[in-house]
């Protein structure tokens, strides 16, 4: 009986063993398993895409990780005081992430800059812990500073290396050409010239951006139609069916065109849009002369826009051109024939 008892306890010894055992080994594997799925910190740093940011004042290279990301705006916001400001946002992932607040941070790129780095470049979240800041240049400086953004949970990081390379922030012009509600009044069948500038808030334009393109648009739509002039009486047809609205731009390079070189900007403007005709030709032996797409009519106002480009930096200016209604457009006589 003694025998039978001990054999049991001893086969009970034996299984709560087996038991452990197994636990043990099963909690080691969950363990295993959650280190290897563990991010690697000092891989992320390492292992960041560089992103250039379009800019159009001060250069940003972005420098991103899986975890955490930036991007700057294009678009640069000048302030009273001549500094420069650019809209940077930091996308945390992952989206579904519960904290995403994170930090904000300037330094020096080389640190053994000891001059003071926020009388340069500064970065001011939008409220506490946002992911949206602002990057102010206040002055132009040599070098990199680096704008980081940290999360408060784990630490993640990603940088922005801020460049001044002096690119303008706008194209200016200077001309003897008269205004009338802001817009250019230039004579027909003449050139017009505007001296083009660069410029940004700190008058310092870094020399490679020179490279500068014009374009010429046509606002507005006119009616064209087909008209017969009967020359021994002066007296005009047209020919109602033949009407056709069309945009003043689908015809101007018969009116006016634009060339830039060496700094001038120039206006050719070759005829007036009323004395605008695709062809014509002389009928009933040069009785009659018939215009095909003659214009006869305004369904808008219609004008000239000027486009003004800086390609490197992508900035333009866009002008507003009129022709001169006070010049002459067509000619008559009060009588087609004569006899003596």
């Amino acid at each position: 009986m003694n025998n039978e008892f001990y054999e049991h306890k001893k086969s009970d010894a034996v299984k709560w063993i087996i038991v452990f055992v197994l636990i043990g080994v099963l909690f080691a594997g969950m363990i295993a398993s959650l280190v290897m799925s563990a991010p690697d910190k000092t891989e992320e740093s390492e292992g960041g895409v560089n992103v250039e940011a379009a800019a159009n004042d001060f250069e940003a290279t972005m420098h991103n990780t899986e975890f955490i990301s930036l991007k700057m705006s294009a678009q640069a916001v000048t302030a009273a005081d001549n500094s420069i400001s650019k809209t940077i946002t930091a996308t945390v992932a992952p989206a579904t992430a519960a904290n995403k607040y994170v930090d904000w941070s300037v330094a020096w790129g080389d640190e053994s800059n000891e001059s003071d780095v926020t009388q340069y470049v500064t970065v001011t979240p939008t409220s506490n812990g946002s992911t949206v800041a602002t990057v102010t240049c206040k002055q132009p400086f040599t070098g990199n500073i680096i704008v980081t953004v940290t999360t408060r949970e784990n630490g993640y990081q990603a940088s922005c290396v801020v460049t001044y390379v002096g690119m303008p922030t706008d194209i200016v012009l200077d001309t003897n050409i008269g205004q009338e509600n802001g817009d250019y009044v230039v004579g027909i069948g003449v050139a017009s010239t505007f001296n083009v500038s660069l410029t940004n808030p700190f008058g310092e334009v870094g020399a490679g951006y020179d490279d500068i393109s014009c374009e010429v648009y046509g606002v507005g739509n006119l009616i064209l139609g087909y008209m017969e002039h009967y020359n021994q009486s002066g007296k005009d047809v047209w020919y109602d069916a033949s009407d056709e609205t069309v945009s003043l731009d689908t015809i101007k390079d018969d009116l006016i065109s634009v060339t830039y070189s060496n700094g001038v900007l120039t206006v050719n403007s070759i005829k007036s849009i009323e004395s605008y005709y695709e062809r014509s030709q002389r009928i009933d032996s040069g009785r009659t002369t018939a215009y095909f797409n003659k214009f006869r009519s305004f369904v808008d106002d219609c004008y000239f826009q000027v486009k003004i480009t800086e390609n490197n930096s992508g900035i333009s200016k866009l002008i507003d051109v009129r022709f001169d209604d006070e010049v002459v457009t067509g000619v008559s006589v009060n009588a087609t024939e004569m006899k003596f």
